[in-house]
């Protein structure tokens, strides 16, 4: 059975945006929509489980009192905590995408703007995937040595890619690195077109290694798991959303 993605409309999408953006200090650097749903997505793809109460006090703060009235306060973390199960369920199904509201700009030089929402949204992930280093390291050390070279190499051209349009600057330090350089120009275009293909591939490998690691770490259960329980992998969704829906499959 494959997972259900919550519904994540281009109302919601605004609403959010709105409420984020009208925060104190919402233009100094605090996530806006965009940086949040790509945050989110790094958050998703990780090969640990990573807790709302983890990531709440990072991205809306720590006093519900700076989010308005306490109603707003709720909408606020009622919407992030929708985004967020969409894009995780997203994830889950392996079929990621961006959501409504941050659609890349045609001319692929124009996504490199501040205001681009692919830019920020690059942005969000980067600062996600940089949070999480330290747990996709301690992934990779569990794996066979040669395996977690081949991963480690393939993870760092694909964080490259996604982050590719958080600035100019990050994106021709990027091309500085590689192997036969070509001018910016030429590599934009080329990144635009495999970011896709690169959201699939880090929720593959997210999962993959989430799914190693709990079956090393889970005992043999001789109690059946009602379809309807919470899911003993600890992901707070029904068994049968979770773990049941690929043992189902």
């Amino acid at each position: 059975m494959v997972p259900v993605v919550p519904e994540w409309t281009r109302e919601h999408a605004g609403e959010l945006r709105a409420a984020l953006g009208s925060r104190p200090g919402a233009r100094d650097g605090a996530f806006g929509y965009c940086e949040l749903a790509g945050f989110f997505f790094a958050l998703a793809c990780a090969p640990e489980l990573v807790r709302p109460s983890e990531w709440i006090p990072l991205v809306l703060g720590e006093d519900p009192a700076a989010h308005g009235s306490r109603e707003q306060a709720q909408r606020l973390l009622d919407l992030a905590m929708r985004l967020h199960n969409h894009v995780n369920a997203q994830v889950l199904e392996r079929a990621p995408s961006l959501p409504v509201g941050i659609e890349a700009r045609p001319e692929p030089m124009d996504n490199f703007a501040s205001d681009a929402p692919l830019s920020q949204w690059a942005r969000g992930f980067s600062e996600g995937h940089a949070w999480l280093e330290k747990v996709w390291d301690a992934s990779l050390e569990d794996q066979p040595e040669e395996d977690a070279e081949a991963l480690d190499e393939a993870l760092g051209g694909i964080a490259m890619m996604l982050g590719f349009f958080a600035s100019r600057e990050f994106a021709e330090n990027c091309i500085a690195e590689i192997a036969e350089p070509r001018p910016l120009e030429q590599m934009a275009p080329q990144i635009l077109e495999a970011i896709p293909d690169a959201m699939r591939e880090l929720a593959e490998i997210g999962r993959e290694l989430y799914e190693i690691d709990l079956a090393r770490r889970t005992p043999a259960r001789s109690a059946k798991v009602g379809r309807n329980a919470p899911c003993p992998c600890g992901s707070g969704r029904k068994y049968k959303h979770c773990c049941g829906a690929s043992r189902a499959s």
